[in-house]
């Protein structure tokens, strides 16, 4: 009787003491190593997609239309003499534009021009024919611009790269409306600029190794500073941003112009030109 009321004591004690330890504290030992806590939020490793576009330019949605769209003959087009050019442009002096065909070592090969179907101040159709003559099949760089009336500058040029035949059928593409591919947004036209460096802001695909000109012209056209510019795009023929800080020095307050060029390595005239009139001050 006395063994059996001993192990029932025992049993009743070990059994208090269980309760005791599975009711302590869950606080941590002060010194003792904790295993690491699940976090509660997500995790803020980025998607594969995310990885893959962080740091990239947004894409613009609010370019304006091509100011001279070329329409036909497209890129790559096969053509023999006389070449049919037909588009839609913005409004230029007295309606008129010239159309220029190069080889593609920078000779002038034919010109002409175009006069927009519209109203003076408003975008239009225009069409041309331009004959020309080559030997033999050679590439070629179609140019379609306006210029300024009071220097007789470049205001805007949009170009397309063809192959020209001395026979043969044309094998002419089409070339969609888009977007255009060289946008000024600051300064704004008509800005006044002081101080002594031009601020410009734009958005555009460049042709050679993004890398654009941008330039800034004084009232007869001189250039007063002038400075290479990379496009922020990712790869090549892909639009983005740019940004340049150009110098210039004037002695009164006169006509300028911002001008931003794409130049072409194969024969070092532009295949595109944007620019904004500007009022510049000392």
């Amino acid at each position: 009787m006395r063994l059996r009321w001993i192990v029932g004591l025992v049993a009743i004690v070990l059994g208090a003491l269980s309760c005791s330890i599975l009711s302590l504290p869950t606080e941590p030992t002060p010194g003792m190593p904790q295993p690491s806590k699940i976090p509660e939020t997500e995790s803020s490793t980025p998607s594969p997609m995310e990885a893959a576009t962080e740091g990239l330019p947004a894409v613009r949605t609010d370019l304006p239309e091509e100011a001279i769209l070329i329409l036909e003959p497209g890129p790559g087009s096969l053509l023999v003499s006389p070449m049919h050019v037909a588009g839609v442009a913005e409004p230029a002096w007295e309606q008129t534009l010239s159309v220029e065909l190069l080889s593609d070592d920078g000779r002038e090969l034919s010109g002409g021009g175009a006069m927009i179907n519209a109203e003076l101040g408003q975008r239009g159709r225009f069409a041309a024919d331009i004959p020309f003559t080559v030997t033999e099949r050679r590439n070629g760089f179609l140019r379609v611009f306006h210029s300024s009336p009071r220097d007789g500058g470049i205001l805007h040029l949009a170009s397309v790269g063809v192959t020209l035949a001395p026979d043969g059928a044309d094998k002419v593409t089409a070339q969609n409306p888009h977007p255009e591919d060289l946008v000024i947004f600051v300064p704004e036209p008509g800005a006044s600029i002081q101080g002594g460096t031009v601020r410009v802001e734009g958005f555009a695909i460049a042709s050679f190794e993004q890398t654009l000109l941008v330039e800034v012209h004084d009232e007869l056209g001189g250039v007063l500073g002038s400075q290479p510019v990379i496009v922020n795009a990712p790869d090549w023929g892909i639009p983005g941003p740019f940004t340049a800080d150009i110098p210039y020095a004037v002695a009164s307050e006169g006509a300028g112009r911002v001008v931003v060029r794409d130049i072409s390595p194969a024969f070092g005239g532009d295949v595109h030109r944007a620019s904004v009139e500007v009022t510049l001050q000392p």
